[in-house]
């Protein structure tokens, strides 16, 4: 009898930690994303397409709440990009997220409330603070377009940034070295430095390192790559492995196409363009993912979560360091707007770091790591 009731008690253990585990691996939660994006259809540039299908690639990742970013004034609001969003929804078999389309016009101080602005322009400021006050995780919200929306939310409730923000990830700038010129700044200065200066957890991703040129050897030695810039040179061999179906969601944008996006998604593979591809978001979304890159058996790269082999190690491709910045003011074309300048390359407990990249096969290695996230979508 006492053998019988200890076999059963061995069962029962057994049934009860394995339906742990499983639970766990069930109730895995995944980070929280705001994401705030100048995705259009026709594309401006398609990079945001491919932007948008890494972040469906990334299963620790979770977006909660899209803006659709309108800084720019040679696009119609009505262009926003709610195209791709419903074909990436068809791709994945997941519901689409709360979207909205955000401010329209520029900042006139960095610590704007921009309640002046037009009613129908107000929702995306309005779905970042209820997607973060509803957030039972710490959210991160990654931009890629102007500061806009991201420092409105800020200004109008500070309190609830510094409480539910875990990271920014502002993909803007020039990087620490000099006059912040690049695009997505200039979309709105005075955003920009509102939001770098706010004292939240910024992980700065400048585009270019002062110029529109990827970083030299010399730059890596000095510790001066600090842009997040690679180029893929032929986007039909980088997507040759993925499914048919997201083949077509590259065509349609690629080709600026504008028959019915959904049905065209099903079609026989549509030819695609084969150049080259300004890439620049990558290496942040695996950041904010926590995956780590690794160099495979078949010479190939690949992000993966760290600890799920530890034959090998991970290859420091790419790091975040942190800096110190203060802003300054500048004349430009007569009139007197912000900017900021590097003070210290490095100040241990800063809430701004900077991304700066490490390895000389950088280019290379993303577009490898690229290519390997798309065969997964």
């Amino acid at each position: 009898m006492k053998r019988i009731n200890f076999f059963f008690l061995s069962a029962c253990v057994f049934l009860f930690v394995g339906c742990q585990s499983t639970t766990k691996k069930q109730t895995a939660k995944r980070i929280p994303v705001i994401y705030s994006t100048d995705l259009y259809h026709p594309p401006q540039d398609p990079d945001d397409h491919y932007d948008l299908a890494i972040l469906s690639c990334l299963e620790e990742l979770e977006l909660k709440a899209l803006i659709f970013d309108v800084a720019t004034t040679t696009r119609k609001t009505e262009e926003a990009g709610t195209v791709a969003l419903n074909q990436m929804a068809k791709i994945t078999g997941k519901s689409l997220p709360p979207w909205k389309i955000g401010l329209v016009n520029p900042l006139r101080s960095p610590d704007d409330q921009a309640f002046d602005q037009p009613t129908e322009f107000q929702g995306g400021v309005e779905l970042i603070l209820s997607t973060l006050e509803q957030a039972e995780e710490h959210v991160v919200m990654f931009l890629v377009g102007s500061c806009r929306d991201f420092v409105v939310a800020y200004n109008r409730n500070p309190d609830l940034l510094r409480k539910k923000v875990r990271a920014i990830y502002v993909n803007a700038g020039n990087g620490p070295d000099g006059r912040q010129t690049e695009w997505n700044v200039r979309l709105d200065p005075q955003a920009y430095v509102g939001l770098m200066k706010s004292g939240l957890p910024i992980y700065w991703c400048p585009c270019f390192i002062n110029e529109y040129r990827l970083c030299t050897p010399d730059d890596i030695a000095a510790g001066k790559a600090f842009c997040t810039y690679f180029i893929v040179p032929n986007q039909a061999e980088l997507l040759a492995q993925s499914r048919p179906i997201v083949k077509n969601y590259f065509s349609y944008a690629l080709n600026r196409l504008q028959e019915d996006p959904i049905a065209f998604l099903d079609k026989e593979p549509q030819p695609l363009p084969e150049k080259s591809r300004n890439m620049w978001c990558t290496g942040p979304f695996l950041h904010a993912a926590g995956r780590q890159i690794y160099h495979t058996a078949d010479g190939r790269w690949t992000a993966r979560t760290p600890g799920k082999d530890k034959k090998d190690a991970a290859i420091d491709v790419f790091r975040f360091d942190p800096i110190r910045i203060k802003s300054i003011t500048i004349e430009e074309d007569g009139k007197r707007v912000p900017d900021f300048q590097l003070v210290g390359p490095t100040e241990p407990g800063s809430p701004v770091h900077v991304f700066r990249y490490t390895h000389t096969n950088f280019n290379e290695i993303m577009g490898s790591v690229l290519g390997g996230l798309l065969e997964t979508l």
